[in-house]
């Protein structure tokens, strides 16, 4: 009995809630499960856990972390379902509400090119024709219209693009953001057959942000998707709809003045990676910019896979001053291509044969709590690899840099330390650094060997 399966599908049945996987291994699965109230969200999911096949000696409530709220456990064979539950708030989560209100205007604009004779002037009535042929669950007329006229032109940029490499006419697609029958399934295929990849999330495996399916054949695809039981087999079938143009996904950046849609994933990894330009061009390492205020101290680090400005990873902490959460961001023109975790960034690279990958700073070790001879050694470990690897604005005084040096909060410390040791296992790989960096690209990008096809529109 799959019961993780049924785990999954129970935290999905609910419309009102907004699920994502946090984090993912062959033992442990921790899923990210957003709704008006964290309690009611609690009850409802575990009230449905007692309706359910799964033995209710599985479920428990445990603290994790240092969460003040208990997550339910599901504690299986060999795996361990943990659900957190996490209130949506104006504040903390306005990116994440903008992101979903975008990419469901994405899906209107769609169809509206699709089913609307003229869209010079986008009106109410347009957005309702283009509602009936889209599934944006949780999205209402009122959260389009109140985007911004740049967003606006770019979903009505970004439905042109979608017709022009789909083609069809009026009533072949519908486009959906988070429905329950499509999308969920495609959810679902990939848990299921997860552990035979080294990918952390299912937005590694595939990007795409809004899927188009041919409405006829709705119903027999998801049917077809239950039936996958292989990685393989899951990126085969994507890659054969996608070619007949029966179910497509779609990853969105917002859209310049000559927006492009690029196939990706649809050639072997072999052909992919012999294809990918990427190298370790060079970096960027800035220790004073002579800024006013808190940015004068810049925490990050670039590593440059190409010669442009934009084709560089950005490594920095994302955790705040709260904690260490250490990442490479690839950048775009317009927006960040995606994220790797700074442990999965070691995976990564050790799975490809490099070895050695130095381990990323500790978070208390950095703190100004630590013991004297601890944030010493922290301090001159940051001055040796700034010096070593000339950093721009470094004073030629070391006491002077190691005076600025102390005085950096943990955040910064951590930060920096993280991305000198790893720019200094870069430089020291020497012409291996070029295969190094098509690694994380292919990673980050979402075109590992076992990620599946989808077109980037950007």
């Amino acid at each position: 009995m799959n019961f993780g399966e049924d785990v999954y599908n129970i935290i999905t049945s609910f419309r009102d809630f907004d699920v994502t996987v946090k984090s993912a291994s062959s033992k442990s699965t921790t899923f990210i499960v957003k709704g008006p109230d964290r309690a009611s969200m609690q009850k409802k999911v575990e009230d449905s856990f007692k309706r359910s096949k799964i033995p209710n000696n599985k479920i428990t409530r445990q603290k994790i972390g240092a969460s003040s709220f208990p997550a339910t456990v599901v504690n299986l064979a060999n795996d361990k379902m943990v659900i957190l539950y996490k209130p949506i708030r104006a504040g903390a989560d306005r990116g994440a509400v903008q992101t979903r209100n975008v990419e469901s205007a994405q899906c209107l604009y769609a169809a509206m090119v699709y089913e609307c004779k003229d869209l010079r002037v986008v009106s109410e009535a347009d957005l309702k024709c283009g509602a009936a042929f889209s599934d944006t669950p949780g999205v209402k007329l009122d959260d389009i219209l109140s985007l911004d006229a740049e967003w606006k032109n770019s979903s009505l940029k970004g439905g042109a693009l979608i017709k022009r490499t789909l083609g069809g006419s009026a009533g072949t697609y519908e486009f959906l953001r988070g429905d329950k029958l499509i999308e969920a399934a495609i959810s679902k295929a990939f848990t299921k057959v997860r552990t035979q990849t080294n990918l952390a999330t299912e937005d590694k495996w595939n990007p795409a942000d809004i899927w188009a399916v041919r409405k006829s054949m709705k119903a027999t695809i998801a049917k077809e998707l239950k039936a996958m039981t292989t990685i393989d087999q899951l990126n085969q079938y994507l890659q054969v709809k996608n070619a007949d143009k029966d179910l497509v996904g779609f990853s969105l950046k917002k859209m310049g003045g000559n927006p492009t849609a690029k196939l990706l994933n649809a050639d072997s990894p072999a052909e992919r990676k012999k294809k990918l330009q990427a190298s370790f061009a060079k970096y960027d390492l800035t220790f004073d910019n002579k800024r006013k205020g808190d940015k004068q101290y810049p925490m990050d680090v670039y590593y440059y896979y190409g010669p442009g400005s934009f084709q560089k990873f950005q490594a920095r902490n994302f955790g705040g001053d709260s904690k260490g959460d250490w990442k490479l961001e690839l950048k775009g023109q317009f927006a960040a291509q995606g994220k790797i975790q700074g442990s999965i960034v070691a995976k990564v690279l050790e799975q490809a044969g490099f070895r050695g990958v130095p381990k990323e700073a500790d978070w208390q070790k950095c703190s100004p709590r630590a013991n004297e001879r601890v944030k010493k050694a922290i301090d001159e470990e940051i001055y040796k690899l700034l010096k070593k690897h000339n950093a721009s604005g470094l004073p030629n005084d070391e006491k002077a840099a190691m005076q600025i040096i102390k005085m950096r909060p943990q955040s910064w410390k951590y930060s920096k330390l993280s991305g000198l040791r790893f720019l200094d296992y870069l430089k020291g790989l020497n012409k291996r650094a070029d295969d190094a960096m098509k690694a994380l690209y292919l990673y980050a990008g979402s075109q590992s060997d076992k990620s599946s096809v989808y077109y980037k529109l950007s």
